[in-house]
């Protein structure tokens, strides 16, 4: 995909953080956006950024953890613009804790977002861009977690992530498999300085416990304040939205902005590619 002028740009967790940085530099390609996010109260400075480029952008809160507030989002889009040109799957959750103590609600809201809201959006959207028949593109934004080997201090993100990986590596057979024009990308950055060590803000009620004293234990409280760290210590956000457009338009399946991960992840993926290749070939 190399034209983008009027084409329609769904994206999700694009309150702030990555997502937003994306829609800001969809807008400034003319792209008309539908911006989806849980966090309702930043939302409507997102559209009113985006529409300082003189786009036209729908802001939709979503928990993009329940299939049909995704199927929602992607409806209104479609009713509002009539196509879905390129989707972003962005929102992301970060737990923490070790695999023995975390408690299950965590690993249940980590792949309901990072995992399955991915699954949803191509189960709603795929057969949309098949049906339009013009050049599109999906995107993933999964993470440097999601092709390393697993670490005990976040097990439920690592192994999310790994998912997230999984499914868009399916799409990407899926598109090769049929001949479609549809490019497919899998973002995989390291520490980003985004807003994601505060998603406990928007901890839906389902996955939450007050009473929980693991909330409050060291262990938790050490390793939020690492990662939070970590996370404002990270790449300046200004550089992704250039970063992955160029992607895009290069039709560059892993986006790597961090390069001392390169070599580990070049040997890995060609491995995979190889044995994509190998399944067309038996079928």
């Amino acid at each position: 995909m190399k034209e983008f002028k009027g084409k329609v740009a769904l994206i999700t967790g694009a309150a702030n953080g990555i997502g937003l940085a994306f829609a800001k530099e969809a807008a400034k390609r003319g792209m008309n956006l539908a911006i989806v996010d849980i966090d309702s109260e930043n939302l409507p400075a997102a559209r009113a950024a985006v529409e300082e480029y003189g786009v036209s952008c729908l802001a939709i809160v979503a928990d993009v953890s329940l299939y049909n507030e995704v199927a929602e989002s992607v409806k209104k889009t479609i009713d509002t613009y009539g196509q879905i040109d390129l989707l972003f799957m962005n929102a992301g959750i970060a737990t923490a804790g070790s695999i023995t103590e975390i408690p299950i609600r965590d690993w249940e809201w980590s792949f309901a977002v990072n995992t399955l809201s991915h699954a949803y959006y191509i189960h709603e959207v795929l057969p949309i861009m098949k049906k339009q028949g013009t050049p599109a593109h999906i995107m993933s934004t999964a993470s440097i977690a999601g092709i390393r080997a697993g670490m005990s201090v976040n097990p439920p993100y690592f192994s999310s992530k790994h998912g997230a990986v999984s499914i868009i590596e399916s799409v990407k057979a899926e598109i090769t498999l049929n001949n479609l024009d549809i490019g497919v990308s899998c973002y995989c950055p390291m520490y980003v300085a985004t807003d994601i060590h505060n998603c406990e803000r928007h901890r839906p009620e389902r996955f939450r416990s007050d009473e929980d004293l693991f909330y409050r234990s060291e262990e938790y409280l050490k390793a939020r304040a690492v990662f939070e760290k970590n996370i404002k210590n990270g790449m300046p956000i200004d550089t992704v939205g250039p970063r992955l457009f160029k992607a895009i338009e290069d039709n560059q399946m892993y986006i790597i902005t961090h390069p001392v991960t390169i070599p580990y992840i070049e040997e890995r993926h060609r491995n995979i590619e190889i044995d994509a290749k190998k399944e067309l070939e038996f079928q």
